[in-house]
């Protein structure tokens, strides 16, 4: 009854990520349609990708390996996903003091944690595996044994990878805290396992190219590895009692051993940690300097950004991305470039420039920090709202410290970019500005968004970095403004200069930017007033 019910207070407070503010006289479907909108987007895209995995093997009639694929790859997202959400949701949560206060056993704390560890990644998987299995049936035209099955999967399949990212999670969180600067360390570890997964991935296209060759090997491969991938092939074909009765214990008792032994060994850690974070306040002596109020804001905002890291991981992944792809660039351009461009219906002639333009405007624009920074700040907003500080001082100082975090990886990239392929003055010129003009592009978009869809009451920093609305719209629109620059810059490339259709580039940014700053200094102004915790 004890689990039932914290269960129930645990998803009414916080397992709805897609609350946010549409309005007092907004309608239900005003409030679902923007969430299901972009479900669909991300859907149809992936549903692409299964088509074209789905059709080579349809002909030679291996259909069902492109599921097998897909389970795979959503268990390996799974883990990744887990790692990093289980240092917030397990270890970090707010609640932690009040929960091992009460009279509930530290077993049901965590199965009920785990528990929504799990449904957030329902949510997750879904978008992947409901495409595959819609081109499956569009192929196959399966039994209704098949449809069965595959429910039954997909309620078992993050249950092992959110084990094993939970013990991971421990793992990274355990020696973390071993150093003096832990959460920065989590970030490191954390991005070293990120960084070998998309390496892993790094040929996905000849891979794709080739798989019809080599279906029934990678099939075979990938049962050998994870035995709930071959279980499933084999009862979509043809039901099995002991292959289903083995594919439901080999998920289930795991589980169930690891809430058992998780509720005496896991929270130790918590308790370690905070016993740190305790001396370390202790021995601390405080020095108080003076500065201006954007100064005083801008170090706010960066400790309060180092302080986390969910928050680090999610933003400087990306940034880690464009310098690696830098130095590959420089070491195999060619093989790069084909990468980048491996698509026989295209037929484009880019310059390794014009490549690299492109991939610094990606870096910049996808790493919105500044649309979970008003979130972030959670009760203490309040705090913020009663200082003599105006409002366009505390927007400057979210807009600032982007770039304090963005810019060194971007010059750096650039720098090393500019050395080897010893490019002219105009295009250092023109990709400098677009760099600058990007980063406050997208702070600005964020700080506009996150001011429109706030999530000020989350128990932990995963909540409002992975799993508002404010995150997810900025992913999108950034996105769609990168699509929008793609497709312009590719269709005039041989109808313009190259230096003019960057300048052009580069000048609408900036404009648009100007519209959104004026934007936010007014109507930011009235939505940041309005904001009550």
């Amino acid at each position: 009854m004890k689990t039932l019910s914290l269960l129930k207070a645990v998803l009414t407070c916080d397992m709805n990520m897609f609350k946010y503010s549409a309005g007092k006289n907004a309608s239900t479907k005003k409030k679902i349609l923007l969430p299901v909108f972009l479900f669909l987007i991300v859907g149809y895209s992936i549903g692409y990708y299964a088509y074209m995995i789905g059709k080579p093997l349809h002909e030679i009639g291996l259909t069902y390996v492109m599921l097998s694929l897909f389970i795979f790859m959503v268990s390996i997202i799974t883990i990744i996903e887990g790692i990093y959400k289980s240092q917030g949701i397990l270890f970090e949560c707010k609640d932690n003091d009040l929960l091992f206060s009460l009279p509930i056993k530290r077993s049901q704390i965590l199965f009920v944690r785990i528990f929504k560890l799990i449904l957030f990644q329902y949510i997750y998987n879904l978008m992947f595996l409901l495409p595959a299995f819609v081109i499956y049936i569009y192929f196959e035209h399966p039994s209704i044994s098949f449809y069965i099955i595959s429910f039954i999967m997909t309620i078992l399949i993050p249950i092992i990878p959110t084990v094993i990212s939970s013990i991971l999670g421990y793992l990274v969180k355990l020696v973390s805290s071993k150093f003096k600067s832990k959460k920065i360390m989590q970030t490191i570890l954390s991005s070293i396992i990120f960084m070998g997964i998309f390496f892993l991935s790094f040929n996905l296209n000849n891979f794709i190219l080739n798989i019809a060759s080599r279906a029934s090997s990678i099939n075979d491969m990938l049962t050998r590895i994870y035995y709930p991938v071959g279980a499933y092939t084999i009862l979509i074909d043809k039901f099995d009692i002991m292959v289903f009765l083995k594919l439901l214990l080999i998920n289930i008792i795991p589980f169930i051993l690891f809430i058992l032994l998780g509720g005496k060994y896991y929270f130790k850690i918590i308790g370690g940690s905070k016993e740190s974070i305790a001396r370390k306040s202790k021995n601390k002596k405080e020095v108080y300097k003076k500065n201006s109020p954007i100064k005083a804001l801008t170090i706010k905002e960066l400790k309060r950004y180092f302080s986390s890291p969910v928050y680090m991981f999610n933003t400087i992944f990306g940034l880690l991305l464009v310098l690696v792809l830098t130095i590959l660039l420089c070491i195999k351009g060619n093989s790069i470039i084909e990468m980048l461009l491996s698509n026989e219906e295209l037929n484009i002639n880019i310059s390794i420039p014009v490549i690299y333009y492109v991939l610094v405007l990606f870096s910049c624009l996808m790493t919105s920090i500044t649309s979970s920074s008003v979130s972030l700040e959670g009760k203490t907003i309040n705090i913020t709202k009663s200082l003599p500080i105006s409002e366009r001082d505390i927007f400057k100082s979210k807009i600032i410290y982007p770039y304090i975090i963005e810019l060194p990886f971007v010059i750096i990239s650039e720098l090393i970019f500019f050395i080897i392929f010893k490019v002219n003055i105009i295009y250092i010129l023109l990709i400098f500005s677009m760099s600058i003009s990007s980063i406050t592009l997208s702070s600005i978009l964020g700080l506009i968004i996150n001011l429109k869809y706030p999530k000020m009451n989350a128990l932990n920093d995963i909540e409002v970095v992975k799993q508002s609305m404010s995150s997810m719209v900025a992913v999108f629109i950034n996105m769609g403004i990168i699509i929008i620059s793609v497709i312009g810059i590719f269709a005039l490339y041989d109808m313009l200069n190259i230096y003019l259709l960057l300048g052009i580039h580069v000048l609408i940014i900036i404009l648009v930017t100007i519209v959104l700053y004026y934007i936010l200094m007014n109507k930011g102004i009235k939505e940041y007033r309005s904001i009550n915790v």
